[in-house]
């Protein structure tokens, strides 16, 4: 069974004029070795490396270029990159194109997408194998086109090295303990932790129980917050949500408020699920946490719960 959350992962988050030819890269003294992944970049002018996800960003221009590396086939993950699937999102493909990306199979997509009410461009630049799909994202406000080349640039200087050992909690800036759980630590993926049964994802153990922890990547105005939690359980692939607005509860963890919401919908197979959802607002960022389970609904609620409880920001 596939994680349910990976494709929420990749997505959310016209390249005639700029040379397409394949990517063939080797690391030199300008490369920068993203903290916690194997990726490396030549950082553009002025980028500094980012607090809340995996890359850099230029705050001045709310610009940013994201890493992620997905434990899913790079043919599987192409299947979330259809013009209907990225349309779905708010997301509008301009141009796609095929590129091998040292020596692996990928795309080069030009996109444009409306967060927060400003229009940006987003190039995504994924390839892989049939193990895993390694990604980088640029996001840089439309009306700032001065950004574009140097962004895709950086990009095209990806190098993703095999044999790099990784701490993947070494850049993280908050932490929740799973001591004498059932849970264990399977990936981090772009600053989201995930946490399965058998530290595996996708999870090859019967029990299906997840668990992930991650936090916004930009600055987020929110004036509605309760409504800002319903509204994002919403958007989680499930059909028939059992959702009782009128059982979101507020709460505080580590001095940071916000709300959990408990509810009960069907995934893509069918399977009834319990949903355990907690977001929390520091200032203008927020803390997202997911719990899932698709047997012994009551006790793996409390382990959800306590689990949350645990969460610490550095």
């Amino acid at each position: 069974m596939r994680n349910s959350f990976l494709p929420i992962l990749i997505i959310l988050f016209a390249v005639s004029a700029f040379a397409q030819t394949d990517i063939n890269n080797e690391v030199t003294d300008k490369h920068k070795q993203i903290k916690g992944t194997r990726f490396l970049l030549i950082p553009p002018n002025v980028f500094v490396e980012a607090v809340n996800f995996q890359g850099f960003q230029q705050l001045d221009n709310n610009a940013s270029i994201l890493v992620i590396e997905i434990p899913e086939p790079f043919s599987e993950t192409l299947k979330a990159f259809s013009n209907q699937t990225l349309k779905t999102q708010g997301v509008m493909l301009k141009t796609k194109e095929n590129i091998k990306v040292n020596g692996n199979d990928g795309i080069l997509l030009s996109t444009e997408q409306v967060v927060h009410g400003s229009n940006f461009s987003k190039y995504i630049l994924a390839f892989g194998n049939n193990r895993s799909t390694y990604m980088v994202n640029g996001m840089f406000p439309k009306d700032v086109y001065s950004l574009r080349e140097e962004i895709l640039g950086s990009m095209r200087s990806v190098v993703y090295d095999t044999s790099l050992l990784v701490d993947p909690l070494s850049n993280m800036t908050f932490s929740v303990k799973t001591d004498d759980t059932k849970l264990k630590f399977a990936k981090n993926i772009s600053g989201t932790l995930l946490y399965t049964v058998d530290g595996k994802v996708p999870t090859e153990s019967v029990d299906k129980t997840s668990f992930l922890v991650g936090m916004s990547m930009a600055n987020v105005q929110t004036l509605d917050k309760r409504l800002a939690t319903i509204n994002r359980i919403k958007r989680l692939p499930y059909t028939d949500l059992a959702l009782d607005e009128n059982q979101v509860n507020e709460i505080q963890i580590d001095g940071v408020d916000g709300y959990e919401i408990t509810a009960e919908g069907s995934n893509k197979k069918g399977v009834r699920e319990l949903i355990y959802q907690i977001m929390l607002y520091n200032n203008n960022v927020y803390y997202l946490i997911i719990g899932t389970a698709q047997e012994e609904f009551e006790s793996n609620l409390l382990l959800f719960k306590n689990v949350a409880r645990t969460l610490r920001h550095k």
